[in-house]
């Protein structure tokens, strides 16, 4: 259609001044619609090559290895710290990092939602990382995992529970590159 458009639109232009550098006018339609035939081909092929190349680079879905808040085993020592005074702002801490927090790993990237209803997220993608520290809590139940990623930014996923599957399913996604702590 817009090459018969482009025709009509060259018929007008040259068909009453009779000639264009010697020729008439439907010998440059001619030439000028096989141009045009030509780039329509080389763009086809074109398509037809990076829809090939479309196919292989596709990702498989993304698929959620774990899911959920922090460990509910580091309440225990907050709750028993009520009994003092003090101990009740612990307490309460941790009881709303329950509430506030949702670490999410998946075979793709490790997000954390937190903040008053989630509305604070941070995600790293594994090729962002270039090292992985831990510290186990509270008799190797959980543990704080710190990603250090390659610009020095740090993210903690605190009180992490189900941490050695978690981090050996992180390890797993990560490249070989990265250090262990």
């Amino acid at each position: 259609m817009i090459l018969q458009l482009l025709n009509i639109m060259i018929i007008f232009s040259f068909g009453n001044y009779g000639s264009m550098n010697g020729l008439n006018s439907f010998s440059n339609i001619a030439l000028i619609s096989g141009i045009i035939n030509k780039k329509k081909k080389n763009n086809l092929n074109m398509q037809i090559k990076n829809n090939k190349n479309e196919e292989k680079s596709k990702l498989g879905p993304e698929k959620v290895y774990f899911e959920g808040p922090p460990s509910k085993v580091e309440l225990i020592i907050p709750f028993f710290s009520i009994l003092t005074v003090i101990g009740i702002i612990p307490f309460i801490t941790t009881l709303l990092r329950q509430f506030w927090v949702n670490y999410k790993i998946t075979n793709r990237r490790i997000s954390v939602d937190s903040g008053f209803q989630g509305k604070n997220r941070a995600e790293v993608v594994y090729r962002d990382i270039k090292k992985i520290k831990f510290i186990k809590r509270l008799g190797g139940q959980a543990a704080d995992v710190v990603l250090v990623l390659k610009d020095n930014a740090q993210l903690e996923l605190r009180s992490l529970p189900n941490w050695e599957e978690n981090l050996n399913f992180i390890k797993n996604n990560c490249s070989s590159d990265v250090e262990f702590n």
